[in-house]
């Protein structure tokens, strides 16, 4: 039971893996924010991906293909991000710190020397200690260096810090009479209004703190009494982790948001403004507390949309957010930001729009079919089927509305007809073995001589005309045959169908007998009380399918059944039988004759005349008696002329105008 269970799990294990190999993906994501399309890929693909607090920013993800791991990769190297996969998930970060037999390697993209030290002390053996570090942004690419190698090179970019070995382990701290104790005699910093209200910017070996004091109290004047100097924010906040100086920066900006901003760039800082406080972060980390610390939780009344589905979009455009949904079903609340509350508001307005619904009526084909091959551009979701079987319901728009009518004529139409003149015949082919002592003779009339005309009564009374399908010296000949009973009519009669569906024709005899047994003992059969059938005759099949240019395409299958003499009396068993079956497919243009031949039965049987009495008496007898042994050999010949009833082509102008129309929302989506 084992071993049964392991290769069934070992067969599930291998169809997991080519459903994972035929498996498409496709993603487009145009300047979103990096967590939101690692969450979004990890919805679809079904691998837990994690990002690390150095994650953040935008970026730029087009993806179709089956190779997911490969695309993934290729979006890793083009953000500048490292991906760490184990068996449970994936750790995406802008860090990645090896160890091999060579010793350490670490790249690491825009991070601040405090993000790297905090990476390398959870992965180097030795504890590493630091004073406060410096704030720039540091792009490092080591390999194959022992511990205290990195840490020596790692130093090198720290202005004016060295690192120190201790029993415990590292320390990072500052050189005496560093390169950052400036002159601050000789710092220059220098902020002027020029000409067009631009801003003159001017610095020189200058302490961060220094300058951004000087830039607001430049702000501050009364002098520059304008709009913007009104508008702009005048409280600020620093929450570096360490002084930076700026050695060297001249420029003209065309604002004071723009001076500020390139400040702070330059020192790898980022300005956020929270209460009309102006706070200056070093990390993404702090920046994501400021912005957190500012959600509050709001309502939203939606009118037509239930929250259930609402929320289901704001996951999609804004990003997961705590939410709960009120009872009355159309009400919602967010914990958001003031930007995330502004997309909220904007994607009400486009989804909460106001459906109304509409009653189609079908004119051709039932709700059941539509739903099975509906155009590509009506949703499913949109439609249920009314009572009646002919109409369905459309919630929607009226433009929608308006589309739908116009999909649904294309294929709602009448279902192309096909009707077939079915002709069967039975040719008669007999050979004769009589032995008779019986003679007689006819006078030869003189009609018999001249007699050449041929009339087509019963010929002209079939349903199938035989003269116009097959012709005249057919028509003929089938005449003669039929007044000589060698030809019998086994049906005439026309079958009506549709495009698509099976037409059936049945002319059968059943015949029941009691099953029996033979009694061993007494040879006599013993009935048990069981009733069977045997069904003898001919069937036809046809499947006919109209194609696009009007031409027929049928499939035909037909059996004849023949059952034997009854022997179930005498053996016990049931009566034999012999079947034929012949099947065709072909493909014609409406009016075009199908022949089916080959289903050829065989026969023989002995008959026997005799006068009462005389024919009993011994060697007298022989000469009163009359002996017939018959062989019969049958042919079913099927004739079938295929015609297609109200064939009506599609309107190419209305073809061309929907596939414009299509074409048109196309390019309007792009």
């Amino acid at each position: 039971m084992k071993k049964k269970n392991s290769c069934f799990c070992f067969f599930l294990f291998f169809l997991g893996i080519l459903w994972g190999q035929n498996q498409k993906y496709s993603w487009d994501f145009s300047d979103c924010d990096i967590k939101d399309i690692l969450f979004a890929v990890s919805l679809d693909t079904g691998i837990s991906i994690v990002a690390d607090d150095t994650v953040s920013g935008t970026g730029s993800f087009r993806f179709v293909g089956n190779d997911f791991e490969v695309g993934f990769d290729t979006f890793m190297n083009s953000s500048r991000l490292y991906v760490n996969k184990n068996d449970d998930f994936w750790v995406v970060s802008k860090c990645k710190i090896t160890e091999s037999e060579n010793g350490f390697s670490l790249d690491a993209y825009d991070l601040t020397p405090f993000q790297i030290l905090e990476k390398l002390s959870k992965v180097l053996k030795n504890p590493i200690t630091y004073d406060s570090l410096p704030s720039n942004v540091l792009n490092i690419h080591f390999k194959d260096l022992s511990e205290e190698k990195l840490l020596e090179k790692l130093c090198m970019y720290f202005s004016g810090y060295e690192v120190l070995k201790k029993d415990n382990g590292f320390h990072f701290a500052k050189k005496k009479n560093s390169s950052r104790d400036f002159d601050f005699a000789s710092s220059d910093i220098k902020f002027e209004l020029v000409e067009n209200n631009k801003i003159l910017v001017d610095i020189k070996n200058a302490n961060f703190s220094d300058v951004i004091n000087s830039f607001f109290d430049f702000v501050n004047k009364d002098c520059f009494d304008d709009f913007e100097k009104r508008s702009f924010v005048k409280n600020f906040c620093i929450m570096t982790s360490s002084e930076n100086n700026i050695q060297r920066t001249s420029f003209v900006a065309n604002s004071y948001n723009d001076v500020l901003n390139n400040l702070c760039a330059q020192n790898g800082f980022e300005c956020l403004i929270v209460d009309d406080i102006y706070y200056i972060v070093t990390n993404s980390r702090t920046k994501e507390q400021l912005l957190s610390e500012k959600r509050t939780w709001k309502k939203y009344q939606l009118n037509y949309l239930k929250a259930e589905k609402f929320v289901s979009y704001v996951n999609k455009k804004v990003g997961q957010l705590e939410q709960i949904v009120l009872p009355d079903d159309f009400s919602v609340l967010f914990l958001v930001s003031e930007n995330q509350d502004y997309e909220i508001k904007n994607l009400i307005n486009d989804v909460d729009i106001k459906n109304e619904t509409y009653l189609l009526t079908l004119k051709y084909i039932t709700p059941q079919e539509l739903l099975k091959f509906l155009p590509p551009n009506i949703d499913k979701n949109s439609i249920s089927v009314a009572d009646d079987n002919s109409c369905i319901y459309f919630k929607g728009t009226e433009q929608a509305y308006q589309n739908v009518c116009k999909e649904i004529a294309l294929c709602d139409r009448p279902a192309q007809r096909i009707s077939y003149d079915l002709l069967i015949l039975q040719y008669d082919e007999s050979s004769e073995n009589l032995w008779s002592s019986n003679i007689g003779v006819n006078k030869l009339s003189l009609g018999d001589r001249s007699n050449a005309s041929v009339m087509l009564g019963s010929v002209m009374n079939f349903n199938l005309n035989v003269v116009s399908a097959f012709g005249l010296n057919f028509a003929a000949n089938l005449q003669s045959s039929i007044e000589e009973n060698k030809t019998q009519v086994y049906a005439d009669t026309t079958l009506h169908g549709v495009s698509g569906k099976q037409i059936n024709f049945q002319n059968t005899n059943t015949y029941r007998y009691r099953d029996n047994n033979i009694d061993p003992e007494t040879g006599k059969p013993i009935y048990s009380g069981v009733t069977r059938e045997i069904v003898s005759g001919i069937k036809i099949d046809i499947l006919g399918r109209v194609s696009g240019n009007g031409m027929i395409t049928s499939t035909v299958t037909a059996s004849v059944t023949r059952q034997g003499l009854d022997t179930s009396s005498s053996t016990g068993n049931p009566p034999p039988t012999t079947e034929k079956i012949v099947t065709t497919e072909v493909c014609g243009k409406s009016g075009e004759a199908v022949v089916l031949s080959g289903l050829i039965q065989n026969a023989e049987s002995d008959d026997e005349k005799r006068v009462p009495l005389i024919s009993k008496i011994p060697l007298l007898g022989k000469l009163f008696k009359n002996k017939n042994k018959l062989k019969q050999n049958s042919q079913m010949v099927i004739y079938l002329v295929p015609h297609l009833e109200n064939y009506e082509k599609v309107d190419e102008e209305d073809i061309e105008l929907w596939a414009q129309n299509r074409l048109e929302q196309f390019l309007e989506n792009l």
